[in-house]
């Protein structure tokens, strides 16, 4: 583990301990084991202090090439909060709440559009422009106290970065600067090839009967992966073989191919995206899978303490311009989502588990140490955000 480091390890360094991984046939992090109450998994107080944390936290909730130009816009809702995102003249994204600021009304109903030249609410017809600002009010007569200037639709802090769009839905927190939150491992990412401007594809949304904090368990070990994903994908890694490296909340898994021990590339011949899937998790529902064409990204959004709403975008280096393109793209796409329903499935099948009485506690091997370590990370958000 590479709890402090700002920069993550070079190819090279990745290649040397993928070697020693292999010949292992262990990951090189090997931390402490531990145990977590399940409880922690349907306290209807946790979730509660989850929620405000989450929004204190960026989470990507669009591909940025859903705004294609000048004027287009977005409305969506995350975490129960209505947002409008809106492409401004000047190629910058803007997101707001998107809530009237008279009498609280959804200013633009879910949905997607371009050329937008204002907005106006449904309730009373308070209009405002693409920068948010209050254009007009009808009758403004009956406000004579009223200042547009300070009525503008409520602006969220927003960033573009990987292809997709980053907001901070706590209003409070307009003025911070998401890229300093995504830090040094955003700027590993979008080193990739195909990882400045990727294109978002086959986005879907959907829900599981798990909590939120079972589905990010099952990214940091791979202890499960020649068991769980026997029918779909095992055959391709060599199994219980991932690196970790942390950066601040943030951190990039690394889970070694089976092609790596087969071939044995030499340091200056490893390409990592050839030889492993490179997994970037930010903290704390923010995951892209990347793999050596393309990238996949997900979102977890708790809805209850038993239930997830799961936000899916593929990124693609470009849009397919062919049937033959689209089949494969789409394929791949087909087995991303085959071998997540394995692991979610299983996520179902624990929470069903968990009220039985069957386990008090689950207890984690030292190869599972990233789980532990997630959840003491989580538990100190929460500290902080309640002091906010």
């Amino acid at each position: 583990m590479n709890a402090a480091a700002p920069i993550f390890p070079r190819p090279v360094d990745l290649h040397e301990r993928a070697l020693q991984a292999v010949a292992q046939m262990r990951a090189d992090a090997q931390g402490q084991g531990g145990q977590l109450p399940v409880a922690s998994y349907r306290s209807p107080e946790q979730f509660a202090q989850e929620m405000q944390m989450l929004r204190q936290h960026p989470q990507a909730v669009a591909a940025s090439s859903e705004l294609a130009q000048p004027g287009s816009w977005l409305s969506l809702t995350r975490l129960g909060t209505p947002l409008l995102l809106v492409r401004q003249a000047d190629g910058s994204v803007r997101a707001f709440l998107n809530v009237c600021r008279h009498r609280g009304a959804r200013v633009v109903a879910e949905g997607a559009g371009d050329q937008a030249r204002a907005f106006s609410c449904p309730y009373h017809a308070w209009t405002y422009q693409t920068d948010g600002a209050l254009r007009s009010v009808p009758q403004s007569e009956g406000f004579a106290d009223l200042c547009k200037q300070d009525m503008g639709l409520r602006r969220l802090a927003c960033h573009e970065a990987a292809g997709l769009i980053w907001v901070l839905l706590d209003p409070q927190l307009s003025d911070q600067d998401i890229s300093t939150q995504l830090g040094p491992m955003m700027q590993d990412l979008c080193a990739l090839a195909g990882m400045q401007q990727p294109v978002g594809y086959a986005p879907r949304s959907y829900e599981v009967a798990a909590n939120w904090k079972l589905l990010v368990d099952g990214v940091f070990e791979a202890y499960h992966f020649k068991i769980a994903h026997q029918k779909t994908i095992a055959a391709m890694f060599a199994g219980n073989v991932q690196l970790v490296d942390e950066c601040g909340l943030h951190r990039r898994l690394y889970l070694i191919k089976a092609n790596f021990a087969r071939e044995q590339p030499a340091p200056d011949a490893f390409e990592p995206r050839q030889y492993g899937n490179l997994t970037y998790f930010f903290f704390p529902t923010n995951t892209l899978l990347v793999q050596p064409d393309h990238a996949q990204f997900s979102c977890l959004e708790p809805i209850s303490p038993e239930r997830t709403r799961i936000h899916e975008i593929t990124l693609l280096p470009q849009a397919p311009a062919t049937e033959k393109a689209e089949k494969y793209w789409q394929a791949n796409v087909d087995l991303y989502r085959r071998t997540l329903a394995e692991d979610y499935a299983l996520a179902e099948s624990i929470q069903q588990g968990l009220a039985s009485g069957a386990n008090e506690q689950f207890t984690f091997a030292s190869f599972e140490y990233s789980i532990g370590r997630f959840h003491a990370q989580l538990q100190q958000a929460l500290k902080d955000s309640s002091q906010k």
